[in-house]
């Protein structure tokens, strides 16, 4: 587990070196140094802005008795973005700037829902007693009760 994360890390850092090194010799090293201000104090208005709008969907969602996940998802990949602008270097900033849209993050719950929502399934029918005498057993489940279906993520603002 912390092999793979290490070499992600290192990657990420070895390509925030080669880019810092193009972008400064082409523009200088003063508005390099600039640009590196700017996103990160973009980043920040940027993320306390459109948390603002997040936060204002989830109380819609509440008021509506609406479980407010959307807003969650969207909240916790806002602050990633966020994060990423703050943090030096191009890559990272591109990141987060994708982060920073809503079509981007649609696409990415919808990525990550997909990877997560098949093994939580198997996770559940696994715990499924199949002895009908175990206590947690239910008695009126048949196969007939399962319900197939698929999923999609949707923007509410259309």
């Amino acid at each position: 587990m912390f092999g793979p994360i290490f070499a992600l890390l290192l990657l990420t850092l070895v390509l925030e070196i080669y880019l810092f090194i193009e972008v400064g010799s082409a523009i200088g090293a003063g508005w390099t140094l600039l640009l590196m201000f700017a996103t990160a104090f973009w980043g920040m208005s940027r993320m306390r802005s459109q948390g603002m709008s997040v936060l204002a969907e989830a109380q819609a969602a509440q008021k509506q008795d609406r479980a407010p996940l959307a807003a969650v998802g969207h909240g916790v990949l806002i602050i990633m973005g966020g994060v990423l602008l703050i943090l030096p270097g191009f890559f990272t900033d591109t990141l987060g700037l994708g982060l920073m849209l809503r079509w981007t993050r649609l696409l990415v719950l919808e990525s990550v829902m997909a990877m997560v929502l098949p093994q939580l399934m198997r996770g559940f029918q696994a715990r499924q007693p199949s002895d009908p005498q175990s206590p947690d057993a239910d008695p009126k489940q048949t196969p007939a009760d399962i319900i197939e279906g698929e999923f999609r993520v949707e923007d509410d603002e259309r």
